[in-house]
């Protein structure tokens, strides 16, 4: 090999090593998920998504059980939810809109 194959070579093995071992960058994305509890002592929302996991934020302020949250999530960069975190919040309707009680 030439030494000018050779530097090719090294900077297109090292390329693809910085590519497979780079941190993931953060994606947000949106969840929504219904409000099914409180935590007034802590002034603690809880949700709960389609998939039965739980979600907490702050300020009960006019929140009631039934209510459809609708989050920005972060996903941390990580390809697990289980750290991800709510960027934002907002109302997003009642599920007895929907016909449910």
């Amino acid at each position: 090999m030439t030494f000018l194959t050779t530097i090719k070579a090294l900077f297109a093995t090292m390329t693809a090593l910085l590519a497979i071992f780079a941190p993931a960058k953060p994606t947000l994305y949106p969840l929504t998920a219904l409000v099914v509890d409180f935590d007034e002592t802590q002034d603690v929302v809880i949700c709960e998504d389609y998939a039965g996991n739980i979600w907490e934020f702050y300020g009960i302020e006019d929140w009631q059980e039934g209510d459809l949250a609708s989050f920005i999530m972060n996903d941390n960069g990580t390809p697990t939810i289980y750290d991800d975190e709510i960027v934002s919040v907002r109302y997003s309707g009642w599920i007895g809109h929907y016909g449910a009680d």
